[in-house]
This record gives C-alpha cells, sequence and structure tokens, in this order.
C-alpha cells in the first residue's frame, strides 16, 4: 500500500513539474510589447530603412506598442508588401527585436503610367518612395499591363515567358544577366532584349527559352567585345531554328 502511495505522490508530482514547464515556455508567447518598452530594433531589412517597416505597423514610437502582444505586432509586420516573415521576441529588459524575412525581387515591371516590383513568386509589389537602390532588370509593355494591379499573383503567358527568360540567363551566364537590362514584351509581338555596354538589340521572339539563351551564351564574348566585329551589329535574331542572323549593314548568318 505504502508503494503505491508514493508512486501516486511520485506521479503528481512529475505532472506539477511538467505543467510549470510547459506554462514557462507558453508564457514569452503571451507576454506584451507593452509601456516599459525601451527600444524596438529592427533587422534583415535591405530594401527599406528600419522606420518604413515600423512606421507602417504603427510602430514607429514606443507610444503605439504599448499593450501590443507579440503575435499582433509580428501580423503587422507580415501585412508589409515586401515582407515574407518576421520573428519577433523580447528580451527580459522589454526590449523588442524583430528580424524580417523580405521577399525576393526579379524585375520592376513598367505597366503604360505604373511600376511595379516583381518577385520571385511573380506577385506585383509597389514601390515605396525611400525604397534603398536596387539594380534590377525591366519588364516593359506587357499586352496586359492595364489589368495588373499591385499585390496580385501574375498568371499570364507574357510575364511567365519573361521569367523564364530572366532565370535562364542568371543560370547559364551570370555576367550575361547582370548586364540585362530590359525584357521589351511589346505589347504582344516579338519579345527583345537590350544589354547595358552592350549595342546589339537581341530580337528572341516567343517561345523555346532554352534554345535561344543557350544560343545567345554561344556567341555572348563576341557580341559584348567592343572590338569584335559582331558588337558593332544592330541587332541578333534568335527567332528561326538553329540559326542566328547578325544584323549589319547587310544582313549575315551564322
Amino acid at each position: 500500500m505504502s508503494q503505491t502511495k508514493s508512486k501516486i505522490i511520485g506521479l503528481i508530482i512529475f505532472l506539477i513539474i511538467i505543467s510549470t514547464l510547459f506554462f514557462v515556455a507558453v508564457m514569452p508567447v503571451k507576454q506584451k510589447v507593452g509601456k516599459h518598452v525601451k527600444s524596438i530594433n529592427l533587422s534583415g531589412n535591405h530594401l527599406l530603412p528600419q522606420g518604413s517597416y515600423l512606421s507602417f505597423a504603427k510602430l514607429n514610437d514606443t507610444q503605439n506598442s504599448i499593450e501590443i502582444t507579440l503575435p499582433i505586432l509580428k501580423d503587422r509586420l507580415e501585412k508589409h508588401p515586401f515582407v515574407s516573415s518576421a520573428e519577433v521576441e523580447i528580451s527580459e529588459y522589454n526590449d523588442a527585436k524583430v528580424y524580417v524575412f523580405e521577399k525576393s525581387l526579379t524585375a520592376i515591371v513598367i505597366c503604360d503610367d505604373q511600376t511595379f516590383l516583381l518577385s520571385d513568386e511573380l506577385q506585383l509589389l509597389p514601390l515605396f518612395s525611400n525604397m534603398k537602390f536596387i539594380d534590377l532588370p525591366i519588364i516593359n509593355n506587357p499586352k496586359q499591363g492595364r489589368q495588373y494591379k499591385a499585390l496580385e499573383y501574375l498568371q499570364s503567358e507574357e510575364i511567365i515567358e519573361a521569367y523564364n527568360i530572366l532565370y535562364a540567363i542568371k543560370y547559364s551566364n551570370e555576367e550575361m544577366f547582370k548586364k540585362l537590362s530590359e525584357i521589351n514584351l511589346n505589347r504582344g509581338d516579338d519579345i527583345t532584349l537590350t544589354f547595358s555596354e552592350v549595342r546589339p538589340i537581341v530580337k528572341f521572339g516567343r517561345g523555346n527559352v532554352p534554345r535561344k539563351v543557350l544560343s545567345l551564351n554561344s556567341i555572348w564574348v563576341e557580341i559584348k567585345d567592343a572590338g569584335n566585329d559582331l558588337s558593332q551589329s544592330e541587332y541578333v535574331d534568335l527567332r528561326f531554328t538553329n540559326q542566328i542572323y547578325i544584323g549589319k549593314g547587310e544582313e549575315s548568318e551564322i
């Protein structure tokens, strides 16, 4: 009987310890960023300054952070168009620490009189006036541009093809990718590519993206070298199967 009692008492003590540990573990989640907050420090931001994110979340001063729980603080920051997710914690001294994971940007999209950013998930994002400088290629003149709206995920064939061109170039030739300045969709006509410090325009056409990028890569050294005859051409035409046309004074074929 005494052994049974000992086991019961031991079990009760064990349950109390487990409950206490669980309560301690859950406590920080419910802890408030309250009136004693000394500072809110944000890191992980590369696209916008800290103040811009805190202002968007109405946390640009400690007055507005009174009685805000960590989940609400996290939720406010994650509503920012540039933020994919956020990690929030508070120290024992009530200093809030925030780390934001920003969305990856792939291009600038120009639609008539509107300009957007394009994420790697094909989401259109708005531009912010205090955004830090970023060097991104431009996707210009989409045929359906008037229909595009900020924060929507694009599924149009023209944007998907432009995205495929971007990534095919990026993974075939990093230097070529860095010099890519514009993918002109020409409102549904043949796509053309423009590269910085490279004279010939590339008549890319539509479809067969991997083959065309490999063809372009095969003559990249020649067209980017100012001392080479090909670099003085007016255009490079990739629209024909197994043929590359070089537009000079007279058209030639490779």
